[in-house]
């Protein structure tokens, strides 16, 4: 803690009575206003390294500055006497050097106590204080301390801090304590660490991981004990608790589109964009022939507390587009693109004319084709004679009936009409015998 005190003072005779001006210690030294050119302004800046815990020692520091509007300097501090005030405060040390006091007190009870300084010029005792400042002191019974968390984004060398973190990935919890005077160098410490979703860890170590698998808020809390050795060998113990709100979100894994790929000109364009990743965002969008990457404010943006959202676009000339999207939570930042073909009115994309056209040629080719080689195959054809045998069915008086004749005369009586003859006979007999009778006329040709 630190606040300045400022005074004006005459260059020209000695200290001199006048208002005191006390200042934060945010006030820069030139805002402290007052006084012509050639007075000179002090600045009394005063800073303690409270709070500390019952038992421990803190310090506290002053600097006297000079400056005449232009240049600023710390004034020597052997020639300028420091009235300090601290009671009840134990006084253990105090340490002059070339621009600053310092004094270490002793808190032995919890309170809040005012520490307070003025200064006089060193051969002026008598005179007013050139400069007074005022400061406090924070003793408390508990340990002193910060909870933090932090994660990797999956670098080694990028850490996030912060109590909004990133599901499935482990999140780092630690505790520092704030000990200046080294009250807990050899302490033993208990960490209870209690993380919200119903887990509870006990570690020797002021720190320890955990892994959110969904997203939302969780209360994380930590009670700490220390057993401090103190003199006769007895141990003095110290406790303190702390809490936090721990926001877990989803990392942003994608940007989906949900629109037309083509558009005519002037036609009402809309898409939907899906985000896949925890609310709330920043979505900055901008249609452009290119694609590019967004990082400056030439872009449409918006905070969205959803995971979707409508974009409404009319084209004015036909062409090339692409929606570039940016989106951006607390954990992670995503870019994806959209391309949109622009046409004309009335005019259909070359695309889908092509191949039309290809194919109808390409049918009536091969039609062409087939009746082509029909009409050569029917042209080159030849003929090929085929002989066909001419039976003469009819009987030949003249021959057969010579043979029957004489084969009666033989036997003396129709041979082929009588069931006398003996079947072995028979058989033989009609084995002799042709199946046909040639007419002795030359076989026909037909030609196909």
């Amino acid at each position: 803690m630190s606040v300045i005190g400022c005074l004006l003072a005459n260059q020209k005779g000695g200290c001199q009575s006048g208002p005191l001006l006390e200042v934060p210690c945010k006030q820069k030294a030139g805002q402290c206003s007052g006084g012509k050119s050639e007075d000179v302004l002090y600045i009394l800046e005063i800073s303690t390294d409270g709070p500390i815990t019952s038992g421990a020692q803190a310090k506290v520091n002053v600097t006297l500055f000079l400056t005449n509007g232009s240049t600023t300097l710390a004034a020597d501090p052997n020639m300028y006497y420091f009235h300090w005030a601290y009671s009840p405060l134990l006084l253990t040390h105090k340490l002059e050097n070339e621009s600053s006091s310092s004094i270490t007190l002793l808190g032995s009870e919890p309170g809040n106590y005012s520490i307070s300084v003025r200064v006089n010029e060193g051969h002026c005792h008598s005179c007013h204080q050139v400069a007074r400042n005022t400061t406090y002191l924070v003793v408390t019974n508990s340990i002193v301390g910060n909870l933090s968390a932090s994660q990797s984004d999956g670098t080694n060398s990028s850490i996030r801090n912060g109590f909004i973190e990133a599901t499935d990935s482990n999140v780092n919890l630690s505790f520092k304590i704030h000990d200046p005077s080294d009250f807990f160098k050899i302490a033993k410490f208990k960490y209870l660490w209690t993380l919200g979703d119903g887990s509870e860890i006990v570690t020797d170590e002021p720190y320890t991981y955990h892994n959110y698998c969904t997203p939302g808020r969780y209360g994380v809390s930590l009670r700490i004990t220390a057993q401090v050795p103190r003199h006769g060998g007895h141990k003095e113990t110290k406790s303190g608790s702390f809490a936090a709100e721990l926001t877990l979100l989803d990392v942003l894994r994608n940007i989906t589109f949900s629109g037309p790929l083509e558009v005519e000109v002037n036609e009402n364009f809309k898409v939907l964009l899906h985000f896949i990743g925890s609310p709330p965002m920043k979505v900055c969008w901008l249609m452009k022939s290119d694609c590019v990457s967004l990082s400056g404010p030439d872009c449409h943006s918006m905070v969205i507390n959803k995971t979707t959202y409508n974009i409404r676009h009319a084209f004015k000339t036909a062409g090339h587009y692409c929606l570039s999207v940016r989106a951006e939570n607390d954990v992670s930042v995503l870019q994806n693109y959209h391309s949109i073909e622009v046409h004309s009115t009335g005019i259909y994309p070359l695309w889908f004319i092509l191949p039309c056209c290809v194919f109808i040629v390409l049918a009536f080719g091969i039609i062409f084709f087939i009746l082509f080689r029909s009409g050569r195959n029917s042209h080159s054809h030849q003929k090929i004679p085929i002989e066909v045998a001419d039976f003469d069915f009819s009987p030949q008086n003249e021959d057969h009936g010579s043979l029957s004749r004489e084969t009666a005369e033989d036997y003396g009586f129709c041979a082929y009409c009588t069931m006398d003859l003996n079947q072995n006979d028979r058989e033989v007999e009609a084995e002799k015998q042709p199946l046909l009778l040639q007419s002795g006329q030359p076989a026909r040709n037909y030609t196909l």
